[in-house]
């Protein structure tokens, strides 16, 4: 939605020396008060923190969620607890995507109030749609906490709305974060989800989004859109990808995993070179990544960019994805063995069940001398003097973990037997998509294996 409407007429622009213009690349409109020619989102921009922070000092993962919630409350809003990552309240989704979650339907439909008004919280999350750039794009995550803060507006009890929005966005940004005001870029979209819809703000910065400002008051309809009851700020902030840059790092997960990605490398006797990894990331960060063939144009690129063989980027680059991949990975088990999902071939405990075995085929890999229980105990160490919870369920998890790691590779050792037996069978014709069902579904054994 380029053109300019109603939609997007807020005052706080105006009054703040902000003007509109649309990006050339990408045709999107944006305010900014600096003179910039795009709007400053990869790809068309690339990223430009890496290694020359926007902050004036690095934070780390949990002092930037409590600059975050702090600045908040200051701000009048109340301090909510993080739900659970398993969306029992609702029987259309198995899992947490989003802060909104924790409030549909209940509260949206006006059937109980929310837990406060206005709130923040950083919500606790996981998505799996990606699940195959992790470790690759260098900012990809299956578990991650979205930061947010809400507001519920009825007709008879307005809090605030879009101005309001933007003009606390903006102060945190600068204000509190250190970051030059005139390098925020807001670029107007149309957002829509579950239902609802509504006119929102992507905040950009140096290449990369840093928020999503929603303001969602329509309903759509099968005869159209027609306005909500109740209109709901809905913004959306990466604790990760905030962190990320106030370190400027090669990836994201050097921020996010400082100790457990140092402790990882030395394992594994890996020494890399981080001008490689920033421009990995630089490349990857303007790359839609879908299929494997978009990993493999991302590092032949990459290899023209430095002057280098792809076989020597592979060398660099190999052993730190999947470094990447079981810090991910074991943050995710920790919090979703926590918030109790037992990993099994079934609903919510199939994506435990698979991240183990991700994150161990990783291990073999990098040939770590040490348990994923033992790595798992590590983020539980990172994380629990934020998340208590983590070390009161502590051994419950770590018994879970090794269970499943048991059974992986017993199904390893049962697989090779199978497999090879199947083989002769063969003799040498393709296997069939029937056999590859029946070797998972009665075996456990995925094409991976």
């Amino acid at each position: 939605m380029s053109e300019f409407s109603s939609e997007f007429q807020i005052q706080f622009f105006r009054d703040n020396g902000f003007t509109r213009k649309i990006c050339p690349k990408c045709g999107r409109a944006f305010w900014s008060q600096g003179d910039w020619p795009t709007c400053g989102e990869s790809p068309c921009e690339e990223y430009s923190f890496l290694g020359n922070s926007p902050m004036p000092r690095p934070m780390s993962i949990h002092d930037m969620r409590e600059t975050y919630l702090s600045f908040f409350e200051e701000h009048g809003h109340g301090r909510v607890r993080r739900y659970p990552i398993v969306a029992r309240w609702r029987d259309d989704v198995f899992f947490t995507q989003a802060s909104i979650y924790d409030f549909q339907p209940w509260v949206l439909n006006g059937v109980v109030e929310p837990p406060a008004n206005p709130l923040t919280i950083s919500q606790t999350c996981v998505r799996f749609n990606d699940i195959d750039n992790v470790g690759v794009t260098g900012r990809h995550f299956t578990f991650f906490e979205m930061l947010a803060h809400h507001t519920f507006n009825k007709p008879a009890k307005e809090i605030y709305f879009k101005e309001r929005t933007v003009e606390l966005c903006h102060a945190l940004l600068s204000d509190r974060l250190g970051m030059d005001p005139r390098k925020i870029r807001y670029v107007e979209e149309w957002w829509e989800g579950g239902g609802n819809s509504g006119p929102c703000m992507e905040v950009i910065l140096d290449g990369v989004e840093l928020a999503t400002l929603v303001f969602m008051q329509y309903r759509e309809t099968p005869q159209g859109r027609i306005p909500m009851d109740m209109r709901v700020v809905d913004t959306g902030y990466g604790l990760e990808r905030l962190t990320w840059v106030s370190q400027g790092t090669p990836s994201a997960y050097e921020a996010v995993f400082g100790p457990v990605v140092k402790r990882l490398q030395t394992s594994a006797g890996i020494k890399t070179d981080y001008d490689i990894l920033a421009t990995y990331s630089r490349t990857a960060g303007a790359m839609d990544m879908q299929t494997a063939a978009d990993v493999r144009n991302l590092r032949e690129t990459t290899a023209r960019r430095l002057g280098i063989s792809y076989d020597e980027l592979l060398r660099t680059v190999g052993p730190m994805e999947d470094i990447y991949i079981v810090c991910d990975h074991s943050r995710a088990l920790a919090f979703l063995l926590n918030d109790g999902v037992v990993p099994s071939n079934v609903r919510e405990g199939y994506f435990a069940r698979m991240l183990v075995r991700r994150a161990l085929r990783s291990m073999r890999t990098l040939d770590i001398p040490m348990s994923l229980s033992d790595i798992v105990g590590q983020q539980i160490d990172y994380f629990s003097p934020h998340f208590p919870d983590l070390g009161e369920n502590h051994d419950d998890i770590m018994e879970l973990v090794d269970v499943e790691e048991r059974r992986y590779y017993e199904t390893l050792d049962r697989g090779r037997s199978i497999v090879r037996r199947m083989t002769r069978e063969l003799r040498g014709k393709p296997v069939t998509t029937d056999q590859l069902i029946e070797l998972y579904d009665s075996h456990g054994l995925n094409p991976e294996i």
